[in-house]
């Protein structure tokens, strides 16, 4: 933000043009301006004309930048600095081909990516991690308070880029090995999924245990519903599209049970609002309540404004001693 340690000095600009006007008034009735700048006599070349213009542009705009140092003007940035560290908050998101599924506008996936975008731009300083799964599962973004970083690989997800299948214990499972090394006051994982684990190794209720055990919440958001869905996605692997009608074997009571087991929460999501608020009651879940201290700082640029304005009236004395003027 920009300030200015005597504002009034800028009223001083505004006398430029008034002077400007008065020269011009007074050479027209044949007196003497305070900053004479003599008529060009007929048929002086076109160079010359040029010459006289430079010279009372630069003498003008020394002046106003004269003003504008007077004003002592200055840039205040002012920064928020948390003292302690915040929560911390893995999401676990199904990227299987279903997520493709267009029961969401216009898809499941591309809703969770858009809710979850939301989510991100309302957290101040907690950590947010980001773990992808399909048939396999990989972590995408550590946790981080880099929001930005986190929301650019996000939309870098699409149906199918981990496989075929849904290991939801094997998500459950990657992120846990990351947040159990956290220093967090509280940790929580969000799994976002739209249907039952049938891939990988890992049970995903051992997974939630197991998640018990090192204090870290798993919450559940169930989204779709059953039936039949139209489908239609990019294989990430061949780029070949694909598309067809998915029989949605939804089951909200067994993910319910798996976010018990877990020690959180399930949301039942069908519908874009009841996945938006199913991200408010999380976000505010881990909100951390952490002291925080404002700080400024401030860089002057008086100094510069009267370095410029000392050179441009050196150049307009110099213009003016080049064309014969004799004074500035």
């Amino acid at each position: 933000m920009l300030v200015f340690d005597r504002p009034w000095a800028l009223a001083f600009i505004g006398l430029v043009p008034a002077f400007m006007a008065l020269g011009r008034y007074l050479r027209t009735r044949g007196g003497a301006a305070a900053f004479p700048l003599p008529e060009s006599p007929p048929g002086v070349p076109v160079l010359s004309r040029l010459a006289r213009f430079a010279r009372a542009s630069a003498l003008w705009l020394g002046l106003a930048a004269a003003a504008l140092a007077a004003a002592g003007p200055a840039l205040v940035s002012k920064r928020v600095v948390y003292l302690g560290r915040g929560n911390e908050a893995i999401i676990v998101l199904d990227v299987s081909p279903s997520m493709a599924a267009s029961d969401f506008a216009p898809t499941r996936l591309d809703a969770a990516k858009a809710i979850i975008g939301d989510f991100l731009a309302t957290r101040r300083n907690e950590s947010v991690g980001l773990v992808a799964f399909g048939g396999e599962a990989a972590l995408v973004c550590p946790p981080t308070t880099d929001y930005a970083s986190i929301a650019a690989r996000l939309g870098s997800l699409e149906p199918g880029l981990y496989g075929e299948g849904t290991a939801i214990g094997a998500g459950i499972a990657t992120a846990i090995a990351h947040a159990a090394r956290s220093s967090a006051p509280e940790k929580q994982l969000i799994l976002l999924t739209d249907g039952e684990n049938n891939a990988g190794s890992m049970d995903p209720a051992t997974a939630a245990r197991a998640a018990a055990r090192f204090g870290i919440a798993l919450s559940v958001i169930g989204v779709g519903s059953a039936g039949e869905i139209p489908v239609t996605y990019v294989d990430p692997v061949t780029r070949q599209k694909r598309s067809g009608i998915y029989r949605s074997d939804f089951n909200g009571a067994s993910l319910e049970a798996l976010s018990r087991t877990g020690g959180g929460s399930y949301y039942g999501a069908e519908n874009k609002a009841a996945l938006a608020a199913a991200f408010v009651a999380l976000a505010e879940r881990s909100s951390s309540l952490a002291r925080s201290r404002s700080l400024s700082s401030e860089e002057g640029y008086t100094a510069m404004a009267l370095a410029l304005s000392l050179a441009l009236l050196v150049l307009a004395r110099l213009l003016g001693l080049a064309g014969g003027g004799g004074r500035a």
